[in-house]
């Protein structure tokens, strides 16, 4: 069985598209607003990593207590941990507990938790 894609009720479409564009590298593969929602597919450049986000103002947004999203940073993490400071987030340091590869965490625009390994 293959995971689709999980879903995220966000707060601002346009803040969480930059997370995780910019820190994340992944690319918006669809995006429509039928009635009253906003709702975008993400995906890496494989399309291995799939996130849908949707914002309706109606709809109870992400409490993620107990989740992190982690993933695989593609280049230097130092640098990728910068880019979040100066993107205005606030990153752990980043941290060394083998065997587990070296990591920070923050938390994105709705609170979830992600964290970047290399």
């Amino acid at each position: 069985m293959k995971l689709n894609a999980i879903t995220v009720m966000v707060r601002d479409m346009d803040k969480t598209l930059s997370f995780y564009r910019e820190l994340a590298g992944l690319k918006v593969v669809q995006r429509f607003n039928p009635g009253d929602s906003d709702i975008a597919l993400v995906a890496d450049a494989e399309g291995a990593t799939a996130l849908e986000f949707v914002f309706n103002a109606e709809a109870e947004k992400a409490m993620a207590r107990g989740l992190t999203l982690s993933f695989q940073a593609r280049g230097s993490l130092e640098a990728l941990r910068k880019k979040a400071v100066a993107m205005g987030y606030s990153p752990t340091e980043i941290l060394s507990r083998p065997p587990k590869p070296l990591y920070f965490r923050l938390s994105d625009p709705d609170g979830v938790r992600v964290e970047f390994t290399k």
